[in-house]
């Protein structure tokens, strides 16, 4: 297989560049590795400064309907 010419049919359709396509070939993290950990905070990290919050802030991977469930989960508990 050549993923320098797969085209990914989603919305859209867009070409993935051949950068991304290589960066998820690779293996995947483990989302309790020390690895991924780093990311996880240097994510949360710089989207704090995007947002200009000091605040706490949850990276959710999830569709749409994930962040407004987890939303109003803790709207509930207070």
């Amino acid at each position: 297989m050549d993923l320098e010419d797969i085209l990914l049919m989603m919305p859209g359709p867009v070409t993935v560049t051949p950068r991304v396509l290589r960066a998820m070939s690779k293996p995947m993290i483990n989302h309790q590795s020390a690895e991924f950990a780093g990311i996880y905070t240097d994510c949360r990290e710089i989207l704090s400064s995007v947002f200009q919050t000091k605040n706490d802030l949850f990276v959710l991977s999830g569709s749409g309907t994930a962040g407004i469930e987890a939303a109003t989960s803790i709207l509930d508990r207070t």
